[in-house]
Order: C-alpha cells, then structure tokens, then sequence
C-alpha cells in the first residue's frame, strides 16, 4: 500500500502551523496535535491508493469527552475544504442536532478569524452557517444537523459527523446514508465519524461502527479504505484505577497530549456518591458502552479451536446438483459420522445457517456450517453490516440465493444430503417459521427437533458450548462466518440459566445464526453423549 509521508506532514502542518486554538486557556494558541491526532491525520491523508489518490474513505474515531473532538473536527473541515482543488467542493460538518453542529462550526469561523491565510482563501457567511471560497462560492463548509430535512441532491466531498452516538432517530439515520453515501460519484470522498462511547441498543451508526473496528483489529475481515480507532478502557478494567484513567484517554499529558490528570480526578471524585453519574464517569471519561449484554467468548480462545482441520468454501456448483459440494477434504473428514444438525431459519430476507454437530468419544464436538442470504441488495448489507458478505459468497463460506428472499427449498435440499452423507440422527429446529420445511421432512420420515427458544431448552447447551470453547474441545477449522457469529455473541441470565441473546436484525449489525444453529443441534447431541438435557418435544 502506497504511503505519501509528504500528504501526511501536510495535513499535521496545516493544524500546527495554521491552526489555533478557540477556547479557555487555549485560545490563541497553536494547535498541537496531540499523539492521536497525529496519527489519525497521517493515516486519513497518508495513505495512498494505486493511482496516488486519497485510500481512506470512512473514518471512525472514538474517544473520551474531553479529548478536543470539537475543534479537531473544526480542523478537519477548514483542512479539507482548503485541500480540495476541484470545483463545487461541498463539506459538510454534521451533527444530530443544530446545537453541537453549530459548536463545531463556531470553532471553525474562530480558527479562520486568527488566521490571516485562511481568511484571505474563506469567507465566513454566518447567515447561512456556512464556510465558501472566496474563489469558488461553490465549494463550501456547510454546518447541518442530521435532525433536518437534507436533499438527496448533495454530493459531499467530505462529512465530518460529530457525537454520531446521538444520532438515533429514524431521520438521524436516513440523513447518514444521505451524507456518507451522497459523494459516491465523486472521485475521492470521505466520511469522518468522531465520537464519545453511547449506549449499545440506542446508538445504531455508532455502535455498528465501533463493532466494524474491533473486527477489523480481531483480523475478521479487511477493508483498506477504512481507519478505525478505539480509545477508552475495558469493561473489565479497574475504572477506579488512574493507571486505567491515563489507558483511557489519548489527550492526556501522560500520553503526549494536552488534558490533565486532574481534570479526570475531580469526575471521578464528584461520581463516588451516585452510581447513575459513576455509569456516566466510565461511559463519558472512560469511553465504556453502556450495555446490558456483554461478549461472552475470547476470540483468541475461539481460534485456539480450530483443531487439525481448516474450513474450505464449498465448490461450484455443477447444473445437475441441487446442492453445491462439500470440498472433498473436509467432506473425508466427516462422512459416515453421526450427527445432528440445527437449523436457525432466519425471515427470508435475512441470514440463515444449518450448523451439523458431530461428537466424539473423547468429549469433542466438531461444527460443520452453512449459511444462506438473498442475493439482491447484498452490497447495501455489506455498507450497513461493515461484514464482506460477497467475499465470503465468493470463497463459498456463504451460499447467495438469488432474489430478495433465501429460498428455503435449498435448506432443505442441505438437509436431505447431510442424511446421505452423514449418520444423521436428528433435525434440530427453532420452531419459528420452521414448519415450511419441518412438516414436509417429517412425511418423508426424518427425525425433526423442536427447539423452543427459551431458558429451559437453551441454557444447557450455551453453557456447554461456552465450556467446549474454554476447554478446547469445539472444532470449527476456522470458519470466517461461525467465527464473525462468536464474535458478536453476547449473554443474558435468569437465576442461574444463561442464553444468547439475539439481535434485534433492523438495529444491530451482529449475527448469531451459525451459533444458534449449533446450539440447537448441542441440546439433542448432549443428550446422545449422556448428559442431562430439558425434555423436548419430537415432531412426529
């Protein structure tokens, strides 16, 4: 991958040795770039594509209050405003409401009045809320919140989104596709995310990012045209510990930055005698999502189970085949074994996975996958999940069906050849929406499951699949899509059951439908093991 250290000094330039500060004891003075900073500009500008044109195109930054989001958004702005050279350059500095649109705004037009450069090139019209150049009135900064009616005529070059944890509302979100996909004719665009840490099921674009970050340092997938930061302590971490304050926060002096210790200090300390401000101090100074579920499984752990085998796609599909072949290897590996399969069906327009489960003498269970999307709209999937649904299409861990919904007759067709190629004993379903395939394999006389989804049929097996990870007796080779699915699984408890629990599809990025599946098919493979499992009901 090309890198330009010319672009990236640049872009650092331009923020020390044209930028000043605008606020309390700052004000007026230059704006050193704390190490975050920095690295966030040489990373954004620096990196090149073959053609020499700017790589990143999407940015998320995450970062405790007080960290100088405001005026490194500012900044941001008036630098690419400056740095575009085409004409009609249209930026957009962004919030969910007019009031923190216009803070970051307001910071804009300080920094341009102390400068004599910049307000040679800009011209501040704050009728309109709007920055343009003086040599192109077409090219401007214009402030906007996402609350607001915005045309579906926009071509920004550039957005810069601020506090995208507030932005929760339908319109919020209809705004964001508006201004992060507006620009998609231009040449270069880029859409810039910075934010404090929000609430996991109120805080869609923020948390769907945040989640495409960790996936992308976990090694899940790759996506070179983003850049991705998370700043802030664990959940586990000592939030009362200031080794995890100084962690926590990039502008720190301890870290080379601006803020200091102090300042934390006396949060913390005004937070000791009210737990609701205590969950306020680790989410806004801590940077710690506020959540009520949490992850359950140590991805380094769930690689540590891949066993002596490696997942392969499957192969093409021949005319004459109703089901696209196993690779042979894998297929060796596992025919004639006994076996039970689980089924998670999901609603047409969604994912669904068949999860066979083979167990072995020595207290091993082995996992054998298959997942299903509809093939229409899988690129806006891809955008709104940050999941790379066609690579995996491609490498044959996932099957396409064509259309806007899974045509359930290849589920079936799945499930008929596991019984010719395994020694499959039973079909294990979440009765939702199963019965289109349950009823008509009962007539043709194969063992079906009902697995109904609550405490009392799935509390065993989760817990037996969480101890299998633990002890390195669940086999998986590997696979990408079950190994996306570990990592979003998350755990809810009633006394002392345990379940996963399942996203809410049209608010949440993550998916389980591989580990529901193999779920499903643990509660009747237990049992054939000798281990103690609720009653279930057989369709019959």
């Amino acid at each position: 991958m090309p890198y330009s250290k010319q672009n990236a000094d640049a872009a650092c330039n331009f923020f020390e040795g044209i930028l000043k500060h605008t606020a309390d004891d700052w004000f007026g003075k230059p704006f050193i770039l704390a190490p975050w900073q920095e690295e966030a500009l040489a990373a954004i500008f620096g990196r090149l594509d073959d053609e020499g044109r700017r790589l990143i195109q999407m940015v998320f930054l995450e970062v405790p209050k007080k960290s100088g989001k405001t005026e490194f958004a500012a900044g941001l702005l008036l630098l690419l405003l400056m740095l575009d050279p085409n004409p009609g350059c249209q930026t957009y500095g962004a919030a969910a409401a007019t009031r923190q649109a216009m803070n970051v705004y307001r910071a804009a037009c300080k920094m341009i009045e102390q400068s004599p450069l910049l307000t040679r090139h800009l011209r501040i019209l704050r009728g309109t809320n709007r920055i343009v150049k003086r040599t192109d009135p077409d090219s401007f900064y214009a402030a906007v919140a996402a609350d607001g009616d915005l045309s579906d005529g926009v071509n920004p070059a550039a957005v810069v989104a601020d506090e995208v944890h507030r932005w929760r509302t339908r319109k919020n979100l209809e705004n964001w596709d508006v201004l992060s996909l507006g620009g998609i004719t231009r040449k270069q665009s880029l859409t810039i995310a910075i934010t404090t840490a929000g609430v996991q099921n109120e805080s869609p674009i923020a948390w769907r990012l945040h989640e495409k970050t960790k996936r992308i340092q976990e090694g899940i997938f790759e996506d070179p045209t983003f850049y991705g930061r998370i700043y802030g302590a664990e959940i586990d971490d000592d939030w009362t510990s200031e080794a995890t304050w100084i962690k926590a926060n990039p502008s720190l002096k301890d870290n080379g930055g601006f803020l200091d210790l102090s300042k934390i200090r006396e949060k913390y300390q005004s937070s000791l005698s009210d737990p609701d401000a205590q969950r306020s101090f680790r989410r806004y100074y801590l940077n710690v999502w506020d959540q009520q579920v949490r992850r359950c499984i140590d991805l380094n752990k769930w690689d540590a189970c891949r066993g002596d085998w490696t997942a392969r796609g499957l192969e093409p599909k021949a005319p004459e085949d109703k089901v696209r072949p196993l690779h042979p290897e894998i297929l060796k590996r596992f025919i004639e074994r006994r076996a039970w399969a689980g089924v998670d069906l999901s609603m047409t327009t969604d994912m669904t996975a068949v999860a066979f489960v083979f167990p072995d003498a020595d207290g091993v269970f082995e996992v054998l996958p298959f997942f299903w999307m509809p093939a229409e709209g899988i690129k806006k999937r891809e955008i709104n999940d940050g999941m790379p649904y066609r690579t995996w299409a491609e490498q044959g861990f996932l099957e396409l069906s064509p259309g806007d919904v899974i045509d359930y007759r290849e589920i079936k067709a799945r499930l008929e050849w596991g019984a010719r190629m395994f020694d499959l004993r039973e079909i294990c379903f979440d009765p939702y929406q199963a019965r289109q395939i349950s009823v008509p394999m009962v007539e043709d006389g194969y063992e079906c499951i009902e697995i109904r989804q609550g405490y009392s049929m799935l509390s065993e097996p989760s817990k037996k699949l969480l101890e299998l990870v633990t002890n390195k007796k669940l086999r998986h080779g590997g696979h990408p899509v079950l190994r996306w699915n570990a990592s979003c699984l998350s755990t809810k408890e009633h006394d002392d059951q345990l379940m996963f629990v399942k996203p809410e599809r049209q608010k949440d990025s993550n998916r389980i439908d591989g580990i529901s599946a193999t779920v499903d098919a643990l509660a009747r493979a237990m049992l054939d093991a000798g281990e103690t499992v609720p009653q279930i009901e057989v369709w019959n």
